[in-house]
């Protein structure tokens, strides 16, 4: 159902069930809607690869941070991480997620 409502957002269901490697060209704050309709400023990552855009969680974020060995996303830019489809936990729901591991 995901892929037939495209978003400018990345979600698991665009990784189709294979991890893709990518590189991060930016990062930045921006207003996005949530899907309760609320609107929140999150970060983003930009990459040079592809269109779509993937919106930071905290779960994410840590682990790029740990994986890069540096805790600033300003110096995020111009390195390679790996997006895995996988499923977790939220919401009291098991959902599909996105989540990051060390490219290479």
């Amino acid at each position: 159902v995901d892929l037939m409502f495209p978003s400018r957002y990345l979600k698991a269901a665009d990784l189709q069930e294979k991890p893709l490697t990518l590189t991060i060209e930016q990062v930045f704050r921006d207003q996005v809607r949530m899907t309760n309709g609320a609107v929140t400023e999150k970060y983003i990552l930009h990459f040079a690869e592809v269109e779509k855009e993937l919106i930071l969680n905290k779960t994410n974020a840590k682990a790029i941070a740990k994986l890069l060995r540096e805790p600033k996303a300003v110096n995020w830019a111009g390195s390679t991480i790996v997006l895995k489809p996988t499923t977790c936990e939220a919401f009291g729901e098991i959902v599909d997620c996105i989540r990051v591991k060390e490219a290479g």
